[in-house]
C-alpha cells in the first residue's frame, strides 16, 4: 500500500493479516521520522532504527503477557509518556497492537490522547475487528484498510499436491497409476479432491517451462477435471480419467 503524502497524527490500520498491518505500521512509524527523500527513504538513520526496532521514539502498546486485554494503566502510562519531549526525532509514534483488545476504559483514556496530545505524537491502531472500537476512538483516526487476506492452503495438502504434480509431469504410466489408485483408496471428499486438482493445477502452471509440452496437455486434462469433479465427485472416477487422458 502507497503511504499518504502527508501524514495525519493518527491511523486505524485494519484489514489484511497481522504480519501485513504490522509491516505497514513500521513503514508509517519509518515516515514519521525519516530525515531522507521521499519518506520513509529506507536507508537513513532513523528508517534503519525504525525496522531494527530500536528507534527510541517508536513503542510498541500490546497486551501484557498474563492479560487479554489492553488496560487502562497502559492506557494511562502512555499519556504520561505522550508528554515528555522526544529522544532523537521530530515526533514520538505510538503503534497500539492489537487495538481491538483496548478495554473500554483504556480507549477512554487513550481517546484524551488522541484529542489534545502534544502535536508531535502519533498514533497508529492495529485492528482487525474495528467495530470493537469505540465510535469516538475511530472518529479521531483516519482508516487505512489493507486487502482482504487471501486463505493459504493447508500445507499437507500443498506439499501433497506439489508431489503430485511432479509424478504427473514425470512419472511414466504405470507410475501415476499407482499413486492415483493410492490417492483413490484414501476415499478424499469432494471438496478436498477439488482443492487437491486446484493447487496440483497450479504447481503445475509453475512448471510449465521445464515441462512445455506434457505441462500443457496437463493442465488442460486438469482444468476439465475439476470442472467435470463438481459433477461427478467421485474420486475413481475422476482420477481414473486423468491417468486415461494424460497417456492416451
Amino acid at each position: 500500500m502507497d503511504l499518504p503524502q502527508t501524514l495525519s497524527h493518527a491511523y486505524l490500520i485494519t484489514g489484511g493479516s497481522e504480519q501485513q498491518r504490522q509491516e505497514l505500521a513500521r513503514r508509517m512509524a519509518a515516515a514519521y521520522l525519516c530525515t531522507g527523500q521521499p519518506a520513509p527513504c529506507g536507508v537513513c538513520r532513523p528508517c534503519r532504527k525504525v525496522q531494527g526496532g530500536i528507534h527510541p521514539d517508536v513503542q510498541w502498546v500490546t497486551t501484557l503477557a498474563d492479560k487479554r486485554e489492553i488496560t487502562v494503566d497502559q492506557a494511562r502510562t502512555l499519556r504520561a509518556d505522550l508528554y515528555v519531549t522526544p529522544n532523537e526525532g521530530a515526533r514520538k509514534v505510538y503503534i497500539i497492537d492489537p487495538a481491538d483488545a483496548l478495554n473500554p476504559a483504556a480507549q477512554n483514556a487513550l481517546l484524551k490522547s488522541l484529542e489534545d496530545g502534544p502535536a508531535y505524537g502519533a498514533f497508529l491502531l492495529l485492528c482487525q475487528q474495528p467495530g470493537r472500537l469505540l465510535e469516538t476512538v475511530r472518529s479521531r483516526c483516519e482508516t487505512l484498510s489493507l486487502p482482504p487476506q487471501e486463505d493459504q492452503p493447508d500445507p499437507q495438502q500443498l506439499e501433497k499436491a506439489q508431489a503430485l504434480a511432479q509424478l504427473l509431469l514425470c512419472g511414466s504410466e504405470l507410475e501415476v497409476a499407482q499413486q492415483l489408485t493410492a490417492l483413490e483408496l484414501e476415499k478424499p471428499k469432494s471438496a478436498q479432491l477439488l482443492e487437491l486438482l486446484s493447487l496440483t493445477e497450479g504447481c503445475v502452471a509453475g512448471q510449465l517451462a521445464q515441462h512445455p509440452q506434457r505441462g500443457v496437455k496437463l493442465l488442460q486434462i486438469l482444468k476439465q477435471c475439476r470442472e467435470n469433479g463438481v459433477y461427478n465427485p467421485g474420486a475413481g472416477h475422476v482420477l481414473g480419467w486423468v491417468c486415461t487422458r494424460l497417456f492416451a
